[in-house]
């Protein structure tokens, strides 16, 4: 896999309070994956992304969101499409700096794009 492209979730992975990051398909099919080590609500959160990934991205699409943040359990998710056929995912403490998470998920969702286009 291209090396920015692998860079900028590094980057995106060790901001304060970041927990995961994913790369996924839009159909649901993880591309790349940054946890720190076996947490099993992390699991049981990328299962439900799997399946659920794609109903979410038809509700932005419908409701013209750029990204959309939600809670699910006791993390902040954050989806934002990164290019026609993937979307970055970054799922964050609740605590954790919203504004600057936010931010930098955009910013790495554009070089995703510049990747993979």
């Amino acid at each position: 896999m291209n090396g920015k492209l692998e860079d900028t979730l590094d980057q995106l992975y060790e901001i304060e309070g970041v927990e995961a990051c994913m790369l996924y398909r839009i159909d649901g099919v993880p591309i790349t994956i940054r946890v720190p080590e076996y947490r099993e609500h992390l699991l049981e959160t990328m299962f439900w992304l799997e399946k659920h990934i794609r109903r979410v991205l038809g509700e932005m699409n419908r409701e013209g969101l750029r990204e959309t943040i939600f809670f699910f359990r006791n993390n902040r998710i954050l989806i934002a499409p990164s290019s026609k056929s993937t979307v970055l995912v970054t799922i964050a403490e609740a605590q954790a700096n919203q504004q600057l998470i936010s931010l930098e998920t955009l910013r790495a969702s554009k070089n995703v794009e510049a990747c993979v286009a």
